[in-house]
């Protein structure tokens, strides 16, 4: 909650941090810098230090509002008794609720916030912290006018916080006062009464004296008594208290007694007078005479007496009385040793405030504050107090308190938190290097090591090989050799370090020195002895140093010649524990399956391949592919090789030779036809077109019915101008989608190339007629079946008719291009069309290209029959010039195919040229 509240404070007030009375001329002087203008504040501040009264009040809330951050300067002194209001008052509060004296509204603002469900409301003699508090917290009732005179209410709870004393101060009042003498000084019968006018009967009244002298907790219990207030209940201790009280129907008259009154003005009667010597008393406690000077003071003695007889009990450690005689005793001195008593008593949270203020005097106010401080869980704060207390019995407690920071630095180790072990190995060795314990030193030097401290590292390692810790040294060598970890090392020399290694082995078998010795020896070629000690460690060690000394241990059998699954189960073993790259594991792979241990370089690849071939595949692409057809069959080299040609603008004709040839052993799958047209698509483009030919006449002797070959068999001699081969392989795929798919739609495209081909050929209105039948078949029996139009119709079907639009055609052969190009145009289309076989991929072709595509509604590419390094440019151009782009993927299927994408593209070129008109 404090926190909370300081949080609030900031946002809202400009509050940073509390601010000493004593220190608030000093304040004042940083944020006014004039003397002549801080000096109507000052003199308010001393005329309201004085007991002004209303006035004196007013007068300093007016001049304080003036200055920079001045309110924040007020609440900055209340801060702790905030603090105690804001976790106390929230949870008690009941109804409607005024504050008294709520200034500019931090409190009751933050009160509002904690009980939203309460009404609130705040009174303020002083028209500045209305109006300024009006701004600051509007979801409260702002109320001008003093307490005594307002006419309010009456309200569930009245708050008197840190407000009552206000307008009767004086610097001379004690730092506490006896009951009668608080009424006197703050008139209180006269007063509460005008205050609790404003609380309903059965209300709750909360009073806090706040920071001010003259505080009486059993002086305001007792008053409230006497003016009938029922279920007084106090709240804190010390300071820091609240009195809680419920209004009776009718206040009863209450006042100061005669006897009360003589003798507050009576001169002091000597104690002597009344049968106590306190001379001789103090003279018993300084011999330790305890107990008779207990049995010379009353238990109901008050005043110095009181604690004289509160010290004789502490001596004797019966802390419950020593409190109950301290607290009647009214002074500073005796407030002071109660804060002591408090913590012999385990109330910690209530002796340690007082015992705060009381440290700077150091002694047992500081090993008080510290075993406060350590039952708090503040453990690095009470090593301090411990420390600098300068006593000898605080030394229990130091090693109390370097245990416990011991146990939260090896939960931090634990949990990898090294920063946060360095702090605390740094905190302690701040305040005394000998404090660090030896397992202090060990944490504080692996956490100097990860975090590059090097100069730390090398103080806590001297430190420890003075133990003769055999940690110690292997600190220095690592700090030597300029190494975090083992684990970093990449080729030091590690012959310097030896007499380090040598030293802490000689004391125990450290994994980490193990390791970095038997890579010393393997480099010195001593293979018999580095076998030994990596075996060692090995064994020893635990995840990442094992692993790098099975790693190592694994390169000295493979040096001494043990046999290959020795040396390759040595690997495998330091990957589980210390990952190696994907390219290292495929070497391993490639290593045992040369060996002839398949199982291992199966494992070995499976292991690359969780790690990731990407790295692998961009260094040794034909490597891998090698060793996956060999290990995992040919779907797993052709799923790697698919992928890395989707990512390749321009693939070699090498890698799509091997893309086809691993795709035989699956060809009807969607991959396989992409990459056999990929394929195909780059003989062309390479000339080497009797290769292609030959690939197809295989493909078409071991899958005669297969259309896509057929398909591709058809516009290659369609490319070469072979006619009649070109109408054979047309009228083949004709008859499979007829007869065997019992595809009419596809069947109807295909006799359309055949009308192209040969639109003589009577032959051809069989299959027509043919064609009708089978739809009127189909129709008969209520099923769907595609119109087939007579022959003229057929070639033109649904094709749009155009009005002199622009079109642009880049790929496709020159015997497409030749009976297409007049169809279209006698459809009212000007085509601008570059085939494959005459535009070539020079930049003069590339400009003239481009050149006509800035008058074109439309560009449509046949990508099979176009380079890459052609129809990419000439596409982003399109999409930049904002000409819409159609590309007809795989192969063009001959006219139709290229008549069904003109088709669907027409809207978009008729928009393009609605545009162009507009």
């Amino acid at each position: 909650m404090p926190q909370e509240l300081k949080a609030y404070l900031k946002e809202r007030f400009g509050v940073l941090g509390p601010v000493a009375p004593g220190r608030f001329e000093a304040e004042v002087a940083k944020r006014v810098g004039s003397p002549a203008k801080r000096e109507p504040l000052l003199r308010a501040w001393r005329a309201y230090l004085s007991g002004g009264g209303r006035e004196a009040v007013r007068s300093f809330y007016r001049e304080v509002l003036k200055i920079p951050k001045g309110e924040a300067l007020v609440y900055g002194m209340h801060l702790p008794f905030l603090e105690f209001y804001a976790r106390e008052v929230p949870k008690r509060l009941e109804g409607e609720v005024l504050e008294v004296g709520a200034f500019t509204g931090a409190l009751v603002g933050y009160l509002k916030l904690k009980r939203p469900e309460l009404s609130f409301h705040a009174l303020d003699g002083v028209e500045e912290a209305v109006e300024a508090g009006g701004k600051r917290v509007p979801e409260v009732a702002w109320h001008l006018g003093w307490a005594e005179e307002a006419e309010l209410g009456p309200f569930d709870t009245l708050l008197l916080l840190s407000v009552f004393p206000e307008g009767f101060l004086d610097q001379d009042l004690e730092s506490r006062l006896p009951p009668e003498g608080f009424f006197r000084a703050f008139a209180f019968f006269e007063r509460l009464p005008r205050f609790a006018r404003l609380l309903k009967p059965g209300g709750l009244l909360v009073y806090g004296h706040g920071p001010f002298l003259g505080k009486s907790l059993e002086g305001v219990e007792e008053g409230l008594r006497r003016l009938g207030f029922r279920e007084v209940e106090r709240v804190g201790e010390g300071e820091y208290f609240l009195v809680l009280a419920r209004k009776p129907e009718a206040l009863e008259e209450a006042f100061l007694e005669e006897e009360a009154l003589e003798e507050l003005f009576a001169e002091p009667v000597p104690v002597r007078a009344r049968g106590l010597d306190l001379e001789e008393v103090r003279a018993l406690l300084e011999e330790g005479a305890y107990k008779e000077v207990l049995s010379r003071i009353p238990e109901e003695a008050e005043g110095e007496a009181a604690y004289l007889r509160g010290r004789a009990l502490y001596a004797l450690s019966r802390y419950a009385e020593a409190e109950e005689a301290l607290k009647r005793a009214f002074s500073q001195e005796a407030e002071d040793l109660r804060a002591l008593v408090l913590v012999e008593l385990g109330e910690f949270e209530r002796a340690k405030r007082r015992l705060e203020g009381l440290a700077p005097r150091g002694g047992r106010y500081r090993l008080a504050l510290g075993r406060v401080y350590l039952a708090e869980g503040r453990y690095a704060d009470a090593l301090r107090q411990f420390v600098e207390s300068g006593l000898p019995e605080a030394e229990v407690y130091t090693r109390e308190a370097l245990e416990r920071i011991a146990e939260r630095m090896r939960r931090f180790a634990r949990e990898g938190e090294w920063a946060e072990v360095s702090r605390r190995a740094e905190f302690v060795e701040d305040l005394s290097p000998s404090l660090l314990t030896r397992e202090m030193l060990r944490l504080g030097l692996k956490a100097a090591l990860l975090q590059g401290l090097f100069a730390r590292a090398e103080r806590y390692a001297r430190r420890l090989a003075d133990l003769d810790e055999a940690e110690g040294f292997l600190g220095l060598a690592l700090v030597g050799l300029r190494l975090r970890s083992p684990l970093e090392y990449r080729g030091e020399d590690l012959k310097a370090v030896e007499p380090y290694l040598t030293e802490a082995l000689a004391r125990e078998e450290i994994p980490e020195a193990l390791l970095l010795l038997g890579i010393l020896r393997r480099r010195e070629g001593r293979l018999h002895e580095a076998l030994r000690l990596l075996e060692r460690a090995s064994r020893h060690g635990e995840g990442e140093v094992a692993g790098l000394a099975f790693h190592h241990l694994a390169e000295v059998k493979r040096a001494l010649r043990r046999p290959l699954k020795e040396v390759l189960g040595d690997h495998k073993r330091a990957h589980a524990l210390k990952a190696y790259p994907a390219p290292y594991l495929f070497r391993l792979a490639q290593e045992a399956l040369e060996g002839g241990e398949e199982v291992l370089a199966r494992e070995l690849l499976s292991r690359a391949r969780d790690a990731g071939l990407k790295e692998v595949a961009e260094a040794d692409l034909r490597g891998l592919l090698s060793l996956l057809e060999r290990l995992e069959g040919p779907w797993a080299a052709f799923s790697l090789l698919y992928q890395a040609l989707a990512h390749t603008p321009s693939p070699p004709l090498e890698l799509l030779a091997w893309a086809y040839r691993l795709s035989r052993a699956f060809p009807d799958s969607d991959e396989a036809q992409a990459v056999r047209g990929q394929y195909l698509a780059a003989l062309y483009g390479a000339g080497r077109v009797e290769e292609a030919e030959k690939l197809l006449l295989a493909e078409h002797e071991e899958r005669p019915q297969a259309l896509e070959v057929l398909f591709d068999l058809a516009e290659h001699y369609e490319a070469k101008g072979e006619w009649k081969e070109a109408a054979e392989y047309w009228q083949r795929a004709l008859e499979v989608a007829l007869y065997r798919e019992k595809d009419l739609a596809l069947a109807r495209e295909i006799l359309k190339n055949l009308l192209f081909l040969r639109p003589h050929d009577e032959s051809l209105a069989l299959y027509l007629e043919e064609l009708k039948e089978v739809g009127r078949g189909l129709k008969a029996l209520g099923e769907e079946a595609p119109e087939v139009p007579e022959k003229e119709a057929l070639l033109e079907e649904a094709l749009p008719r155009f009005h002199g639009e622009h079109l642009l055609v880049v790929g496709g052969h020159t015997q497409l291009r030749s009976r297409l190009t007049p169809l279209l145009e006698a459809r009212g289309l000007k085509v601008d069309w570059y085939d494959a076989d005459t535009a070539g991929v020079g930049k003069e072709a590339l400009r003239r290209i481009l050149g006509r595509l800035e008058k074109a509604h439309g560009l449509m590419i046949v990508s099979s029959y176009v380079g890459h390094d052609l129809s990419e440019p000439v596409r982003l151009e399109a999409e930049r010039l904002g000409v819409p782009v159609h590309v007809i993927p795989g192969r063009a299927r001959g006219s139709t195919g290229f008549l069904r994408a003109l088709k669907t593209f027409a809207p978009e070129i008729f928009k393009k040229a609605l545009k162009g008109v507009q």
